[in-house]
């Protein structure tokens, strides 16, 4: 299998990439940490979210349920949050902090075939997600199918150049990777906005404005050896050597600047197949 299929193929990432929350506590880490916005994700995602109050709100591909766990003393008491991802994994962390909270239903579902009547949601969101399913198209068939006529979604995803510089210092690392470990080029801010298009009538990008300037080497090679194509390449003896690679470049300027690349996809009014 190319490196490239790793991001969209159910098996891999239900039993190996995503089968428990760990890789991406990995990533989700750095960027809490080495943020250099004022504005954390959450606070980027709630601010953009519609108000939820009498409403109903399907999140697909919520993973560990972060985004949902920073902003729950912000959401209305009345509520209604689904939360669905493909890995029972994922969902088990989630669930572990979420219960008892009458607001939120964990589910585990594949977001192409969504198990949902016809408009019964007000608002989806597919946050660092869409990349991940095989068929676009129909996934984004069915949240248009499943959304209320007024209803809209929220679709965040990452750039083209998404943090070019740590896999120019990978491949300095280690020359035979010379690529790219961001698994989001199927749908990503250069080319989301086309494929909403087919199923939404107006489409806004919304880029979130954040580096990361990473002051300490072990987080870093902890969300490197967290993705698939590093897993894949490079390996595990070169944990410690990474991070003695990552440490110098620490130690000479302060910091590795690693530029992001992200943003969200706000769509309305959407096409019923």
């Amino acid at each position: 299998m190319s490196f490239e299929s790793y991001s969209a193929d159910p098996n891999y990432l239900r039993q190996v990439q995503y089968r428990t929350a760990d890789n991406l506590n990995a990533r989700i880490q750095i960027h809490k940490r080495f943020n250099t916005s004022t504005q954390t994700w959450e606070e980027f995602i709630f601010a953009h979210l519609p108000d939820l109050g009498g409403k109903r709100l399907l999140a697909l591909g919520c993973g560990n349920a972060t985004q949902w766990r920073a902003n729950r003393q912000r959401f209305a008491p009345d509520a209604a949050i689904v939360l669905t991802d493909l890995s029972e994994g994922m969902l088990a962390e989630a669930g572990a902090d979420l219960e008892g909270d009458g607001r939120f239903t964990l589910l585990c579902m594949d977001a192409s075939r969504l198990e949902f009547e016809d408009e019964s949601f007000n608002f989806v969101t597919a946050n660092h997600m869409l990349y991940h399913v095989p068929d676009i198209a129909q996934t984004l068939s069915e949240v248009a199918r499943v959304l209320k006529p007024d209803g809209g979604l929220m679709a965040a995803t990452n750039g083209a150049d998404y943090m070019l510089d740590l896999d120019s210092l990978l491949t300095e690392f280690w020359p035979a990777y010379g690529g790219l470990h961001t698994m989001s080029l199927k749908f990503n801010l250069e080319n989301g906005a086309d494929q909403l298009k087919a199923w939404f009538g107006q489409v806004e990008k919304i880029l979130y404005a954040s580096d990361l300037w990473v002051m300490e080497a072990q987080p870093l090679v902890d969300y490197v050896f967290s993705t698939p194509r590093v897993q894949q390449m490079i390996l595990l003896e070169q944990k410690e050597p990474m991070r003695e690679f990552f440490q110098s470049r620490i130690d000479q300027s302060g910091g590795i600047l690693i530029r992001k690349e992200t943003g969200l996809f706000l769509a309305s009014h959407p096409k019923k197949a």
